[in-house]
């Protein structure tokens, strides 16, 4: 693997600054460059970006340009017509921000990107793996997406007009590539949609199960409607509410083990669980489950491009992909051990049903994944709007994606199949299969035939990977 390892990714030129006047500091400006605001501002171009990506022609621009927004002018050099003396500034009154990402919040968005609903299924997966198969799956799903996502990072370092994964596709195989990318982007952000609706409407039927889940997907969809007409300046602070509801729920399934002293879900008393898969279609339905969290490449070329400093950029992967995947494990190994052969594809799911709890930790589990869908969905969904409004309407571009996402998620009601499909036909077609390809194509005359060979083979190995997980997905 060294031969292949061994190139570094350089950096670009150093990007312009701006200057916003007429503003006054706020706690959301703590911080300095790694404010929230500016944190929330790095959103907004990752999804700006993505949205390009699928036929939008949304600009950063036309975000700023809005009445409440502040004037943005940028900082020109002196000239003999720049007078020598300015007037006097109010220190808060002028906060000077880069538009591009610190190596802080680079990490940030990378695991604002990782860190998703795949991780509610990674004790299914455990339990269809067992402990041996399963751990190195999720190791090895690790190491070779941080890898694909360094190569991404390379390639955009030698070509700086290469901005978007779309532009990386077409770089390499021409406008044919590019369709098959605008297909599997418009699946995936799909999918995602779907199981956030599944998940909202399965945690609250748990608690109030008078109530049907047709009815909670109704109120999440008709929500949607109303979200989507939010602009992306507000809906990129939801991000944080993601990221933080993603974590909270972890942590809420670690302590509802530790209160918990009988079986099923307890820590103290863990459930009787297997060191190896039952059968091999178990173990093939598991790779998607696996794979689920790491679909991130999509997003990467944009997470690379936002940055001051490029350099960082593979040091910052790293980062990223550490904290994901402990995230993931801790949380597989604490499901599986508090519920063993019963663990269901979101183990949420198990402690909401379980009425030996005490009352709060179903509320503040439900109250969660209720917030969980609400922060994500309207930025999952902001590309596909953003595409059909070159068509349609704005008002019937999201009637129309909120009755879409409604009927699929009354037709497709199980959140561990889709994952899984998603995960083994998206996630290892997009965040490894065609990176690698993708590098081998643009950078071959660079590597050598043992480090051609090594990306080849492991092209192909992710390929039958892929027609293998989707095959046990759709007929397990």
């Amino acid at each position: 693997m060294s031969a292949i390892d061994s190139s570094s990714v350089s950096p670009v030129s150093s990007p312009p600054e701006f200057r916003i006047h007429d503003r006054r500091g706020s706690l959301l400006d703590v911080g300095g460059e790694n404010s929230i605001n500016n944190f929330a501002f790095a959103v907004r171009r990752s999804v700006n970006y993505l949205s390009s990506s699928v036929g939008s022609r949304t600009t950063l621009d036309s975000e700023l340009a809005v009445p409440s927004s502040p004037r943005v002018t940028p900082q020109v050099p002196p000239d003999e017509h720049t007078p020598l003396l300015e007037p006097p500034k109010d220190a808060v009154s002028e906060i000077v921000i880069s538009l591009k990402s610190t190596p802080v919040q680079t990490v940030f968005n990378s695991i604002n990107v990782l860190i998703g609903l795949g991780i509610l299924s990674i004790p299914l997966a455990f339990r269809l793996a067992g402990w041996i198969m399963g751990t190195a799956i999720l190791t090895l799903a690790a190491l070779s997406t941080r890898y694909t996502a360094v190569l991404l990072g390379r390639i955009q370092a030698r070509n700086q007009s290469l901005r978007t994964y779309h532009d990386i596709a077409q770089q390499a195989f021409g406008a044919r590539a590019s369709v098959l990318v605008f297909v599997v982007f418009a699946l995936d952000l799909y999918g995602a949609s779907v199981t956030m609706v599944i998940l909202f409407a399965d945690s609250f039927n748990a608690i109030f199960q008078g109530l049907s889940p047709a009815f909670f997907k109704t109120v999440v969809c008709t929500a949607m409607v109303l979200l989507n007409a939010l602009p992306l300046r507000i809906l990129s602070f939801l991000s944080f509410a993601g990221i933080v509801c993603t974590t909270a729920t972890f942590f809420m399934v670690l302590v509802s083990g530790l209160i918990h002293r009988t079986q099923p879900g307890s820590l103290l008393h863990p459930a009787p669980t297997n060191l190896w898969p039952v059968s091999l279609p178990d173990l093939c339905f598991s790779l998607g489950l696996f794979l689920a969290p790491w679909g991130g490449h999509a997003a990467f070329p944009e997470v690379y491009t936002d940055q001051k400093r490029p350099e960082k950029y593979t040091a910052c992967m790293s980062i990223a992909f550490l904290f994901s995947y402990s995230m993931d494990l801790a949380t597989g190994v604490v499901g599986f051990l508090m519920f063993g052969q019963i663990v269901q594809d979101e183990v949420t799911k198990n402690i909401l049903l379980n009425k030996a709890y005490p009352a709060w930790i179903p509320t503040t589990i439900v109250v969660l994944m209720g917030i969980l869908p609400l922060s994500k969905l309207p930025l999952v969904c902001r590309p596909i709007l953003s595409a059909l409004e070159r068509r349609l309407p704005p008002l019937a571009s999201r009637l129309a994606v909120s009755c879409v996402l409604l009927v699929s998620s009354l037709l497709i009601t199980n959140f561990g199949k889709i994952m899984s499909l998603l995960g083994s036909a998206i996630c290892f077609t997009v965040c490894i299969t065609l990176p690698l390809l993708f590098y081998l194509r643009l950078h071959r005359s660079e590597l050598t035939p043992l480090a051609q060979f090594l990306l080849a083979l492991m092209a192909l190995v992710s390929a039958l990977l892929t027609v293998a997980g989707s095959i046990a997905a759709l007929l397990v």
